[in-house]
């Protein structure tokens, strides 16, 4: 599962997931209660078929064979652009041939795509005659840096968190114009901890995506922005990867020009941040006391004699989506598709003895969804298969900013105006602590944040047929883990598309070598795989399609 560029061009790629829930302090989970005058969730319109004989040929011991053939040590941890995300590819298309399945990629089973990375050929900051280390002092993200050999600054403005809001303002009437912007990492919180912004101890977006600052200090004809990190060492630690080398986009969909969304921009250590304040050091740490006092902020000049230069050099690397399209059986609804995703790239070796192995993360959804398309062509087989075109993709790049389903949302191979949903499964093979006394269960995330209808289809089908524990915790808005963000389903619904994400929650494993297929549990795999087909099942079926009927933020989809 992939943690925001969230970034997707959201949340850097690397950020590492929340550690498990204990179990005995755990609250109950959500139970799904229809509002006033609703009744339960009923079938609209029934089936001929429920897709019952078709489920039961999804079995722990065929998603067994799969996950250890996915998380072998030949695989060699399937890292995007690497020889084992290739031999992974063709492991897939391999089982959707046996299973009957014609080729309908751009090339194959595959839809090739390429990807780009930026380092640095030059990479360097300097404050008066002082010269700081990268990684040491100061930090940036390739990805979101424009190649700007060399940015002089004779003039910074400290604009307390750099947020413009409804709710809260640190620019003002302020004029960045023509100068650098130095600003805090995070929001203003007051003394009781609590955003001034949400109100509550929940943070904001400003918080979850630092770029916004960016993007905004540019709009106001900023020429660089410097960001005071607090948590410097911890934020370095956590986010090298991303850091280092890893800035990767797709090419060719317009998100090859990303990094000139932006101006140049460096997190700093406080250490750092003193010495280029200088003489105003004192006085930016007096405004931030006297904000979160409850007083009105006020900005501070600052000179300054700084050079920044950020000189880039590009790589690129080939990844491929694989599919396998069962084309509907009737000639209207066939025009419409129902998605079923999971991606099968993992982090790759760190040397040649360590393996991320990745058997959770996702052999286990990429295991899933072969099953589930192995399903759909035995209905065809059979002459009962979906009214609806069901497309299985199989996505790479998704440890690297959810590229794989980026590049197809940006170059879909379907129209997605006819796209009606997309499944999403991604870590669905382990028990978290929270329910370590009763497995059967799965986290439902974002089922009801564009459609009700897919939300009631999903308790539905599970009331009849799998009769898990459907846990929303972390489908809250506020949930700080903001999980909705950071698997694939997400750029379906960033395109208003109805989405429903699978999860099985976190564990010590999560991207780490130790996520090896013999920790499984694959009966309560193949329960989590079978509440997906059934739902995908409902979706391909029902006389009319699933309808958004949520009204969206504008700009968001949650």
């Amino acid at each position: 599962m992939k943690f925001k560029l969230i970034l997707l061009f959201w949340l850097p790629a690397v950020v590492l997931m929340a550690q498990s829930d204990p179990a005995p302090t755990a609250p109950a989970p959500p139970v799904y209660t229809p509002g006033p005058g609703k009744a339960k969730p009923t079938r609209l319109f029934p089936l001929e078929n429920d897709g019952t004989t078709f489920a039961k040929g999804i079995t722990a011991s065929d998603l067994k064979s799969l996950v250890y053939a996915l998380a072998s040590d030949s695989m060699q941890g399937r890292e995007t652009g690497e020889l084992g995300q290739q031999k992974a590819a063709q492991f897939i298309a391999k089982q959707f041939k046996d299973a009957g399945l014609p080729p309908k990629g751009d090339k194959g089973f595959f839809q090739k795509i390429l990807l780009q990375s930026m380092t640095w050929k030059d990479l360097a900051l300097k404050v008066g005659d002082q010269d700081f280390t990268n990684r040491k002092d100061f930090y940036v993200y390739p990805a979101f840096n424009p190649d700007r050999p060399l940015t002089e600054i004779k003039e910074l403005m400290f604009i307390g968190y750099g947020i413009e809001d409804p709710k809260y303002n640190d620019y003002g009437k302020t004029e960045v114009a023509g100068k650098a912007v130095i600003i805090y990492d995070g929001e203003p919180l007051d003394k009781d901890g609590k955003s001034l912004i949400t109100g509550s101890e929940f943070r904001s977006n400003w918080s979850v995506d630092w770029r916004k600052k960016v993007q905004l200090a540019k709009q106001k004809g900023a020429t660089a922005v410097i960001i005071i990190d607090p948590a410097f060492e911890e934020n370095l630690k956590k986010n090298r990867k991303a850091i280092a080398v890893n800035g990767w986009k797709p090419v060719g969909t317009g998100t090859e020009a990303i990094s000139n969304d932006f101006i140049p921009n460096v997190f700093v250590s406080p250490s750092t941040a003193k010495i280029i304040l200088g003489d105003k050091a004192s006085k930016v740490e007096s405004e931030l006391t006297d904000l979160k006092n409850g007083a009105k902020f006020k900005p501070v000049k600052v000179k300054a004699k700084m050079e920044l230069r950020l000189d880039k050099d590009a790589k690129s690397l080939e990844g491929s989506n694989v599919l396998a399209v069962i084309e509907g059986s009737d000639e209207k609804l066939k025009k419409e598709f129902v998605f079923v995703t999971a991606h099968y790239d993992h982090l790759g070796m760190s040397d040649s003895t360590v393996i991320y192995y990745g058997a959770d993360d996702n052999a286990s959804g990429t295991s899933g969804v072969i099953e589930i398309a192995r399903a759909f062509a035995e209905a065809k087989k059979q002459g009962v298969g979906p009214k609806r075109t069901v497309v299985c993709m199989l996505v790479s790049g998704e440890e690297k900013g959810l590229l794989g389903s980026r590049y197809y949302t940006e170059f879909p191979l379907f129209p997605l105006d006819k796209t009606i949903v997309d499944i999403n499964i991604d870590m669905i093979g382990r028990v978290d602590d929270r329910h370590k006394d009763n497995p059967n269960y799965v986290y439902v995330i974002g089922s009801d944040r564009i459609s009700t209808h897919l939300h009631d289809i999903n308790e539905m089908v599970n009331s009849e047929q799998t009769k898990l524990e459907l846990d929303y915790k972390y489908n809250a808005k506020d949930d700080p883990n903001h999980f909705y963000e950071r698997s694939d389903h997400y750029n379906f619904a960033e395109k208003g598309i109805p989405i429903i994400f699978y999860f099985n929650g976190t564990h010590p494993d999560y991207h780490r070598p130790t996520d090896t297929a013999d920790k499984l549990n694959y009966d309560v795999m193949a329960k989590r795989a079978q509440l997906a087909f059934f739902v995908a099942w409902e979706a391909a079926n029902r006389k009319e399609r699933i309808i958004p009927n949520v009204k969206q933020e504008k700009g968001k989809t949650d």
